[in-house]
């Protein structure tokens, strides 16, 4: 399981679960009222599984008249969440590291460290559809 928290507007926690049981349960859980709480016993409240963040749900993790402008243009709400993300040492979504394949070297050790690279930025990429977006209470 995965965990990073970031700060937008709002406290933030997103929990990569390692298998979809698990993230069925703290859903189901959530239904009950039953909350999900940080490692340090911090209540949370379930915003949404990351597959289904829309930009209208990310618009509430902006800072009111205070857009992140990159190359001279304003973030979409969802952007601004991934630049969140991005600034904490992780990625949404896709790693940016495509998966080596050893028939493509010619040296062993080549392979093996492009394959370490790839690891790295697995360990810190989130799948969406395994997440869950949390507000820290």
């Amino acid at each position: 399981m995965k965990q990073l928290e970031i700060t937008t507007n709002k406290r933030l926690l997103i929990v990569e679960f390692d298998d979809m049981d698990h993230l069925e349960n703290v859903l189901s859980c959530n239904k009950q009222g039953i909350r999900f709480c940080t490692d340090n016993d911090e209540p949370t409240k379930l915003i949404c599984k990351g597959s289904d963040l829309t930009e209208d749900i990310a618009k509430g993790f902006q800072h009111k008249n205070m857009g992140i402008a990159h190359n001279g243009e304003y973030l979409s709400a969802i952007e601004e969440f991934k630049f969140h993300i991005s600034n904490n040492g992780y990625h949404w979504g896709d790693n940016p590291v495509k998966k080596p394949n050893k028939n493509e070297f010619h040296k062993t050790e080549d392979f093996l460290e492009k394959e370490d690279e790839y690891n790295d930025y697995e360990s810190r990429t989130l799948n969406p559809e395994k997440c869950i977006i949390f507000e820290i209470l």
